[in-house]
């Protein structure tokens, strides 16, 4: 299912609805409102995990929990969506069929960075490419700081000094919602069968890697 791919402006004021309080859940909800936008989060667990977190972090964020329901989108400029959480998921193709942008924190990431991406996905050893490059890169006296799907959620990344280079872990989940990254390497390590609970095929999968 294709998101708008346009971001508006994220204009101080402004709402943005946050799918999902999981790590990156919070993640997103802390940036967004650094940037001054007020955060409405929505999570279908009556105490998500990142709840407590939240409250301490981003206090002046709305929580709603329980089923999502379509009022969550009204007064709403922009959706950001949890990599947990399908497109499918009802309240998104709502969000899209009101025009709002539905993306992840990988594309607010993107339109942030300030150093080269190189950006690494596969189904399996993923994480240890990862790592491993960062070490490299820094062993090659090229600041790198690693984050995505691995470790600190890429959002936090923004909160320290820029690096010569980010390395990031992406998975097909984040992909699916991404579409201004341009990294400077990006890699496909390798597709095997997984999370076909999410996608009707094994070529669905792929596609999502390929967004790379």
């Amino acid at each position: 299912m294709a998101t708008h791919p346009h971001l508006p402006s994220l204009e101080p004021g402004t709402r943005a609805l946050v799918l999902g309080l999981g790590r990156t859940g919070v993640s997103c909800a802390r940036y967004l409102e650094r940037k001054g936008l007020e955060v409405r989060v929505a999570d279908t667990r009556a105490e998500p995990p990142g709840a407590a977190t939240l409250r301490a972090e981003v206090p002046h964020a709305e929580l709603a929990t329980g089923p999502f329901r379509s009022a969550l989108l009204d007064g709403v400029a922009q959706v950001v969506i949890s990599p947990g959480l399908s497109l499918r998921e009802p309240v998104a193709v709502e969000a899209v069929r009101r025009g709002l942008p539905v993306v992840g924190d990988i594309e607010l990431f993107a339109r942030e960075a300030g150093a080269p991406v190189a950006a690494i996905t596969g189904t399996n050893g993923k994480s240890t490419v990862t790592a491993l490059l960062a070490e490299l890169a820094n062993a090659a006296g090229r600041t790198a700081v690693a984050g995505g799907n691995l470790g600190e959620p890429a959002l936090d990344l923004l909160e320290r000094p820029v690096p010569g280079l980010y390395v990031l872990e992406l998975s097909s989940f984040q992909l699916e919602t991404t579409h201004s990254l341009d990294a400077v390497a990006a890699t496909v390590l390798n597709v095997t069968p997984d999370h076909l609970d999410r996608y009707d095929s094994l070529d669905d999968y792929a596609a999502a890697k390929a967004r790379i």
